[in-house]
């Protein structure tokens, strides 16, 4: 009887006619983003935001080959995962991944395995950091669909992940390969990571994000014995307060303060979406980069085989 991993995330846009509905899911779901004026009213604001800013970056998914390359990293990483499985388990790994706010979503996905039978059943998300806005909103629509469903086997929740040892020196390799970029020793460097932000009241909330973070960053701190960093936040959208300090403004901080050699680590992103491609890359960087200082960002793990590797042991320990 072979094994499953049903992996989440909050998806992407397939193509960019996808942007606008994708856009309206999420701004519509009161979860991630919670506008405080009402369900019936942030549905409309959520369409008016979703019209107006699918036409901004619509240019910007077009020079990522139209459409989020998250949704194909997942999924080949996950066949290697699969592989890797079989290889030290000698059984198979059905994969399955199913998205909040876009194709193919956790819901039709728990429909096609209704009726089926699996040894082990392993349900995790693509966040190593556990959000009630994230990862828990996975969950939440996982847990309501398999109401209605049939799927046998024994199941184990995965949470989150951010300590996993195997992980977390996926993104110390890239770091080290970060500094040699830079032609410096990686004590000459400043890590600035970069988490994707979220409104301020989900710390009323009690939300485990921030404290995750800290602790991830601990760990690799403590791993690589590294103290020159700092923590600044990406990504805000939408009328209310956010984590800050924002990372365009902390970046300007640190070049006008004299700090070079800048290594930024995109903390909560596994792989290359708008956020690092456009965000980081082409808007951040590379205008700290005019300013004369070197900077560079390590590699997303996207569909890498050590990433691979490293959701075979998540799954495992």
């Amino acid at each position: 009887m072979k094994d499953l991993l049903f992996a989440m995330y909050m998806g992407g846009p397939d193509s960019v006619e996808a942007i606008r509905p994708f856009l309206k899911n999420l701004f519509s779901d009161r979860t991630i983003i919670d506008f405080k004026i009402g369900t019936w009213a942030q549905n409309i604001l959520a369409g008016i935001i979703a019209k107006s800013r699918s036409k901004k970056v619509a240019p910007l998914y077009e020079k990522m080959g139209g459409s989020s390359p998250q949704l194909k990293h997942m999924k080949t990483v996950l066949e290697k995962t699969s592989a890797v499985y079989y290889a030290k388990t000698g059984r198979e790994l059905e994969v399955r991944t199913g998205m909040c706010y876009y194709h193919p979503y956790i819901e039709d996905e728990l429909d096609k395995l209704n009726g089926s039978e699996f040894g082990n059943i392993y349900v995790m998300t693509m966040y190593p950091q556990d959000s009630y806005t994230t990862s828990g909103l996975c969950f939440k629509r996982f847990d309501e669909k398999l109401k209605t469903v049939s799927i046998k086997g024994h199941m184990k929740r995965i949470p989150f992940w951010h300590l996993n040892e195997s992980y977390n020196s996926c993104l110390i390799a890239r770091i080290y390969k970060a500094a040699e970029a830079l032609g410096k020793p990686l004590t000459e460097c400043h890590i600035l990571y970069s988490a994707h932000s979220l409104p301020e009241y989900t710390l009323d909330k009690g939300d485990l994000y921030t404290i995750h973070l800290e602790e991830q960053i601990t760990f690799i701190k403590d791993m690589l014995r590294h103290y020159n960093y700092s923590l600044a936040y990406q990504s805000r959208t939408g009328p209310v307060k956010w984590l800050g300090p924002e990372t365009s403004v902390k970046l300007d901080q640190l070049a006008d303060a004299g700090t070079d050699n800048i290594i930024v680590v995109p903390i909560s992103f596994v792989s290359d979406h708008i956020e690092t491609l456009i965000e980081l890359d082409e808007e951040y960087i590379s205008h700290i980069r005019a300013k004369g200082i070197n900077i560079t960002r390590i590699e997303s793990l996207n569909a890498s085989d050590d990433f691979a590797e490293s959701i075979y042991n998540v799954l495992l320990t």
